[in-house]
């Protein structure tokens, strides 16, 4: 028997970071019941500069990737990795690109509940499969009640205080130079960075464990 702590820094808006964690899971899902894994979901902003209400996600990644059609290039490319790995990318012209901080803050609460991987999936599955909005307070509200969380944590996570170890968090990540999304801390001493194949986080894990 071999127990993990996993912290998982990423962003809801990083599609690496979702396809990330399906990997992830399929090694862990190979490792079988002789691992237990303790799961926590750590803040980081691809796009902190987009204002609260968002931006129209196809005019602020054109800026980004130089053009319209390198966009369109590397979208279609996602979503055909997408389609090989179970997951559905949808996008469209009238798509918003969120800010995440309000939806980190929620992440922060569901930790506490033992739910985070579930809001975590659900998070993903609303923005790049249903084109929500997770930067909106009432989108937020209801897929963290579909997942289990109660009245009294939802609204926690929009006190001040939340926002207030949010923020410490992520400028404790900045401080030890984690700087990308995803990246995964593995017992407080293991750095990985980025999506990697099943079989490159299951031999990570399978050498963690052979020294544990």
């Amino acid at each position: 028997m071999a127990d993990f702590r996993i912290d998982i820094i990423s962003d809801f808006v990083c599609p690496w970071s979702y396809l990330g964690y399906n990997r992830l899971k399929q090694a862990i899902d190979q490792l079988g019941e002789d691992y237990r894994f303790d799961i926590k979901w750590q803040p980081f902003e691809l796009h902190p500069e987009i204002a609260s209400n968002g931006v129209e996600r196809e005019s602020y990644l054109e800026k980004k990737f130089g053009s319209l059609e390198k966009l369109t290039e590397a979208t279609h490319a996602l979503q055909q990795i997408g389609i090989e790995e179970g997951i559905q990318f949808n996008f469209t012209d009238k798509d918003v690109l969120p800010n995440t901080f309000l939806a980190h803050r929620l992440i922060m609460i569901a930790n506490k509940e033992d739910l985070s991987t579930q809001l975590a999936l659900a998070l993903y599955h609303a923005y790049f499969t249903e084109g929500k909005n997770i930067g909106d307070v009432d989108v937020l509200t209801d897929i963290a009640k579909v997942v289990g969380l109660k009245e009294d944590a939802i609204e926690e996570a929009f006190t001040e205080k939340s926002k207030l170890i949010v923020e410490k968090k992520m400028q404790r990540f900045k401080e030890v130079e984690i700087l990308s999304a995803p990246t995964y801390v593995i017992d407080d001493k293991f750095v990985i960075h980025g999506a990697h194949t099943p079989d490159s986080f299951f031999k990570v894990l399978t050498d963690i464990a052979k020294n544990k």
